[in-house]
């Protein structure tokens, strides 16, 4: 592909970097921990240290940093996960509420 060839944003939604600790469930046993690279209106890139399977729905709990930090719960659905290392995996949630 060359340099004129390159890709526009595909994203419904713009991203901005946060990096939040988040809870996480998997249709609701206890919770496990994660951390964000970014953030959008329609989901989040979650950094987690196991392979989640494409469609799990996950219920997440994190707080948006700021004056007043905002706290959020939502659940989520797995629609893609790549790994970074050995050891932790990039994994893109799509909101559903």
């Amino acid at each position: 592909m060359s340099e004129d060839q390159i890709p526009t944003e595909q994203r419904q939604f713009p991203r901005i970097n946060v990096a939040t600790q988040v809870s996480f469930a998997i249709v609701m046993p206890a919770y496990e921990t994660g951390s964000t690279e970014d953030i959008s209106q329609g989901g989040l890139c979650l950094k987690v240290n196991r392979v989640l399977p494409l469609g799990t729905v996950l219920r997440l709990e994190f707080d948006l940093p700021g004056d007043k930090p905002e706290h959020i719960e939502v659940l989520g659905k797995v629609v893609w996960q790549r790994p970074d290392n050995a050891a932790i995996f990039s994994t893109g949630i799509k909101f559903l509420s």
